[in-house]
């Protein structure tokens, strides 16, 4: 991705939402786990703004000397923005990814294994790449699977 290993704020960006502003001493590294939908809790809001937006993420990054210095930006930034997603008013269900987890649930059928288990996951917001399993190929079928990284895992 070109990202470099120094502390930075990021920014991610689906079409006109901005699902997730956050720092890291390790920009690449912080970017990569989020991208694999591994254990990072804005996974879950980047992948249902997507969802939502059709639009693949697009990564922001601002490098900064340090960490505190890219906490002092964070700050600043969310306080002119807002806590994302942002806007707010335009994707308050993607909030801890609410609106995938709804399309989800109804693709699979509430009462199903499948439905159970992505709520779980959802809910627990890490590891999201277990929704990609083949048992959830037949709910992706009937949504889509949100464009960016993860489109291949399935």
């Amino acid at each position: 991705m070109g990202l470099p290993a120094k502390a930075g704020l990021y920014v991610i960006t689906c079409g006109d939402c901005m699902p997730h502003v956050g720092t890291s001493g390790s920009l690449g590294s912080r970017v990569r786990t989020l991208a694999a939908l591994g254990a990072h809790r804005g996974s879950a809001e980047v992948l249902c703004a997507a969802a939502c937006t059709g639009e693949a993420p697009l990564v922001w990054w601002e490098e900064h000397s340090n960490k505190q210095s890219a906490l002092e930006r964070e700050r600043a930034f969310k306080a002119h923005y807002g806590e994302p997603p942002y806007p707010r008013t335009s994707y308050a269900e993607c909030v801890h990814g609410a609106a995938l987890l709804k399309r989800l649930v109804a693709a699979a059928g509430s009462d199903s294994w499948e439905a159970g288990f992505a709520t779980a996951v959802i809910q627990i917001g890490q590891n999201l790449k277990y929704l990609f399993q083949p048992r959830f190929a037949a709910a992706w079928n009937s949504i889509g699977v949100p464009p960016g990284p993860w489109a291949s895992l399935l």
